[in-house]
This record gives C-alpha cells, sequence and structure tokens, in this order.
C-alpha cells in the first residue's frame, strides 16, 4: 500500500506533484477509484476519465526506472480497453514528450497544462 512504504516511488511522486497525499492515493485505490500498478522499483497510478464523447485512462503519478515503466504500459492499457477506454492520456513533467520509446509507441504532446498559485 502507498501509504505504509517508506521512500517509495510514489511518495517521490507525490512530493514533485504537490496533488495528493500518500493517504489521498491510498483511499482512492482502497475505493476503486484509482489503479495502482506496481513493478519492481517502479509504480504508476491511473484514473479512468469519462467525458460525453470518451473514456480514458489517465496516468496522474509515476515514478521508478523508464524500462520497468515501458514494460508495465502494454498490460495497464490491455486493461483500459477491457474497462471501454478509447483513449489514453498522462500529465508530468515536460521531459515525458522528449522520451524516444514513448513517441515510437504512439503517444504525442496533445496540450499544455499550466497552473499558477493563488
Amino acid at each position: 500500500m502507498i501509504a505504509t512504504r517508506a521512500l517509495s516511488p510514489v511518495a517521490r511522486a507525490l512530493e514533485y506533484a504537490g496533488t495528493h497525499s500518500a493517504a489521498d492515493i491510498a483511499e482512492g485505490v482502497a475505493s476503486g477509484r484509482f489503479q495502482e500498478w506496481s513493478g519492481g522499483d517502479s509504480v504508476i497510478v491511473t484514473e479512468i476519465l469519462e467525458t460525453p464523447l470518451r473514456k480514458t485512462l489517465h496516468f496522474f503519478l509515476a515514478e521508478g526506472t523508464m524500462p520497468e515503466i515501458r514494460a508495465m504500459l502494454p498490460g495497464i492499457l490491455d486493461w483500459a480497453r477491457m474497462h471501454g477506454c478509447t483513449h489514453a492520456s498522462l500529465v508530468g513533467r515536460k521531459g515525458w514528450s522528449r522520451v524516444a520509446w514513448m513517441q515510437d509507441e504512439g503517444w504525442t504532446e496533445e496540450g499544455v497544462m499550466m497552473g499558477r498559485s493563488l
């Protein structure tokens, strides 16, 4: 469980993201709102977003090793298709758009997410 792992990959990602606490993620996973995908050294957290025109598997936290994350993706995307998703999205640092294998596997930059403190 994410909330009990000291210095887990998701804990490191949460420090950077500033959007959820470990308890939020643990509650979301326990309730089924989020999905936690764990590898040996990597963790990905997703959620299904539904809009009137499509169902999207949204990757909003990922931390670990790039080779392991890459190896985890086919199974995660198959799971998403089985749950009716027709699209996948992610939010992350700008560097994700420069990852060659992601470009090779069809991931494209679809927009820019911006924010500011109020």
